[in-house]
């Protein structure tokens, strides 16, 4: 049986233990608060989920000290999809002391972690070197608690809205460049720099959502563009909620649309829940979604076996 902790007492944590409490394999331990992480670690966890917060400098204490205590690590936070576009220095180190104690650590939910980077992998597999990506996704923001739309902006005025991004206190959607850096990476392409622009959008001066676009360049081109787009209402706005990647290439072009979206709660704690059994399997080390075998749920049977088409 694997023992998993669940760091966080937000509606992520709740739903992802929720979620791991329903396999018979599992020793589901919380959701704890980020201070009783130290407890959590004392009972010799398999697997530390820790679904805290977005920016790796919050949490990087936290994953060391799974880390030190000789359990593998899921973090939920954008900025550890990739931790190497935010602070090379604590990646590297903390990549090295997952490999001398031979654990895995992986950042990943459903951005980072599926649709702008691993599924965007999956299709690139069907044809060849791409020439442009671009990635689309509208949400329906009406689901998310006080914090998470406290970071995203919603209800605040224009000009709270720009001092906010201006002040990095709203964020608007994190985990582009983690994105566009997993891709670029596993393609062998070396990005030159990413643009970003973000933009509210106002009722009566009240920010109801937002417009947010990346772009990566390279070679001096735009090579793979990330926009976003949120709504508490959209469909009063006109808006179609849906995910959308057209892939660019020498051969013919790809249009996948995902209709409605996946929804961002229930993909980003089913991600994560699906990710136990490939982080235990793991290489040890800091690792991307891009290193691993794809997430999926499992069966849990007594006496498993292959299925046989007669």
């Amino acid at each position: 049986m694997i023992e998993v902790a669940v760091i966080g007492d937000g509606q992520l944590a709740r739903g992802v233990a929720a979620q791991l409490a329903e396999r018979s394999d599992l020793r589901v331990v919380g959701p704890t608060p980020r201070d009783g992480i130290a407890a959590a670690l004392d009972a010799g966890t398999r697997v530390v989920v820790i679904a805290t917060t977005t920016r790796l400098a919050d949490i990087a204490h936290h994953i060391e000290a799974a880390v030190l205590a000789g359990s593998n690590v899921i973090v939920s936070a954008e900025e550890c999809a990739y931790p190497w576009a935010v602070d090379r220095v604590v990646a590297d180190r903390l990549d090295t002391l997952a490999r001398e104690r031979g654990v895995t650590i992986l950042g990943c939910g459903l951005n980072p972690g599926f649709v702008f980077d691993a599924l965007v992998l999956t299709l690139l597999g069907t044809g060849g070197l791409p020439t442009g990506i671009s990635v689309e996704r509208t949400v329906d923001l009406s689901g998310f608690g006080p914090t998470v739309r406290g970071r995203l902006g919603l209800g605040v005025s224009s000009t709270d809205f720009a001092a906010g991004i201006e002040s990095a206190r709203i964020l608007g959607h994190a985990g582009f460049p983690q994105s566009m850096s997993i891709v670029a990476d596993a393609l062998n392409v070396e990005i030159d720099n990413i643009t970003t622009h973000i933009e509210p959008t106002l009722v009566d001066d009240n920010t109801v959502g937002f417009i947010q676009e990346y772009v990566a360049i390279v070679g001096g081109l735009p090579w793979f563009r990330a926009r976003f787009i949120g709504h508490l209402s959209p469909a009063a706005a006109g808006l179609v909620v849906r995910d959308t990647i057209e892939i660019t290439s020498r051969d013919t072009p790809l249009t996948c649309t995902i209709e409605p979206g996946i929804g961002s709660q229930s993909g980003s704690q089913s991600l994560i829940a699906n990710s136990i059994d490939r982080v235990v399997a793991a290489p040890s080390g800091w690792l991307t979604v891009a290193e691993l075998e794809p997430a999926h749920p499992r069966f849990i049977s007594e006496h498993p076996a292959r299925t046989s088409i007669s």
